[in-house]
């Protein structure tokens, strides 16, 4: 799967000005600004998928679902990129099945921190886009690599040295970049993808290159 070069992907929607991250509102925002992909948090609390970050006792009964965020995709007819990451080891399989039965046509990749998703959704699909998400490389990335369990690995910018020690061959997506500063140096690299949480900055620095 190849993006335009130096697609701009929503982290999390756009949650600014009280519009909280990862809710419909927020990502709304983010399809009405343009942005090129949409990057979301997935976890199963309470056996329901729902949009949240973090893995917490906190009540998630009144939060949206990722059934919710599919409606939302396809009543806004919504065409751009889907970066959708499960949060823990659980809930890798309802997800794949949420997400087969809403039918959206969006180009997509799953990731996640652990391997147990991954592995799982290998064995679900053979040929559905796979990223690795990390702060940095490690072995594992290889082994990832090498079994054709990922296609991609997703890194932290902050370790953007590191990059050496992942796969050579395996493209990668940089999170999350808000500095301008980096923005801009980003902009003038052979970069895929950023993924940020300011679109409005992403988008001019782009057009200023």
């Amino acid at each position: 799967m190849h993006l335009p070069k130096k697609t701009i992907i929503a982290h999390r929607g756009v949650h600014d000005r009280g519009t909280k991250e990862n809710s419909l509102a927020a990502f709304q925002r983010a399809i009405d600004m343009d942005a090129e992909g949409l990057e979301l948090d997935v976890q199963l609390a309470n056996q329901r998928l729902v949009l949240k970050h973090d893995i917490n006792a906190e009540e998630t009964k009144n939060l949206p679902t990722f059934k919710d965020f599919l409606a939302l995709i396809k009543a806004s007819h919504y065409d751009g990129f889907l970066l959708i990451e499960l949060k823990g080891r659980d809930g890798a399989k309802e997800l794949y099945k949420q997400l087969q039965a809403a039918g959206v046509s969006n180009q997509l990749m799953l990731q996640s921190f652990w391997e147990q998703p991954l592995r799982e959704w290998r064995a679900l699909d053979k040929r559905i886009p796979i990223g690795y998400l990390r702060h940095y490389p490690n072995r594992l990335c290889w082994r990832l690599a090498k079994d054709k369990i990922i296609q991609q690995v997703n890194l932290d910018y902050r370790y953007a040295p590191l990059r050496l020690l992942s796969p050579w061959w395996l493209p990668t997506y940089w999170w999350t970049i808000n500095r301008p500063s980096v923005t801009g140096l980003l902009m003038h690299l052979n970069v895929s993808a950023i993924i940020t949480d300011d679109i409005k900055q992403a988008l001019k620095y782009r057009k200023r290159k």
